[in-house]
Formats: C-alpha cells, sequence, structure tokens
C-alpha cells in the first residue's frame, strides 16, 4: 500500500511516496504515527548546530535527538536538507559572483576595442612613416 509522508523542517514541507512497510526513524516509529512540524527552538538548536558543522556525525546526531526529543532520523534529515538548502545558496552567491566580474570584463574588453580603433584611426598601420617613428608613436602611446 502507498501513502504520502509529509515534513516539515524550517518552513520547508517535504512530501515524498512511501510503502506503508518502510520504517521512518532509528527508534522503530511505525509509519501510522502522526509527523510533527519542529518548533522554533528545535529550529533554532538545529541551526545553531549547523553552524558549528554542516556534518552530522552519529553520536553528535543522537545527542541533538534526545536533547531536542526528536528521532535520529528527522535530525539527520534535517541536517540533509539544510545542506541541500546551503548548496543551493551558495550557488546562487557564486553564480552572481561570476556574473558581476563577466560584466566588469565584458565592459573593460569594450572599452579597449574602442580604444583599439580610435588608435588605428589616429595612426594608420599602413602609412609612409619610416619604421621607427611607428615604434616611437606607438611606444608613446603605451605609456
Amino acid at each position: 500500500m502507498l501513502g504520502k509522508r509529509s515534513m516539515s523542517f524550517s518552513g520547508i514541507e517535504i512530501c515524498e511516496e512511501m510503502n506503508a512497510d518502510d520504517d521512518l526513524s532509528d527508534e522503530g516509529m511505525q509509519t501510522g504515527e502522526k509527523k510533527r512540524r519542529l518548533n522554533m527552538e528545535q529550529v533554532k538548536t538545529l541551526e545553531k548546530s549547523f553552524e558549528q558543522g554542516n556534518k552530522l556525525e552519529p553520536e553528535r546526531k543522537m545527542q541533538l535527538a534526545r536533547a531536542l526529543g526528536l528521532q535520529p532520523r528527522q535530525v539527520a534529515i534535517w541536517f540533509q536538507n539544510r545542506r541541500a538548502r546551503w548548496k543551493t545558496k551558495q550557488l546562487e552567491k557564486d553564480y552572481d559572483v561570476l556574473k558581476r566580474q563577466f560584466e566588469a570584463m565584458k565592459s573593460e574588453n569594450e572599452s579597449l576595442q574602442a580604444q583599439n580603433k580610435k588608435l588605428q584611426v589616429e595612426v594608420p598601420v599602413n602609412s609612409q612613416l619610416p619604421n621607427y617613428l611607428i615604434a616611437l608613436v606607438v611606444s608613446s602611446l603605451l605609456q
């Protein structure tokens, strides 16, 4: 028999298909038991713990579960979901940085191309000037 499982952590609700035979926790919580949302204190504690380290060792998972009155599996899933949200935010930040860098380089490139065209008009490459004069003009422009 298929059913739906719904969990909410930090205001994000997760629903997924499950079999009636699925074991949902490390401590034997049965499928028929109602899932409860985390309260604000639980979320704050989990967030603080996540800030200290986003990887969850088994001992730390058990300590958090006992302290918060949660199943160890709930703590593990909360950390997994939080890492996914953190990674998404990191990717967005990285994208924004790269986009700004690209725009700055693009602008600089356009400016250099315009300057290059201006210089080509001022100093025609195929002019009748001797080579040493062309080198002198080019070197003075580069300084």
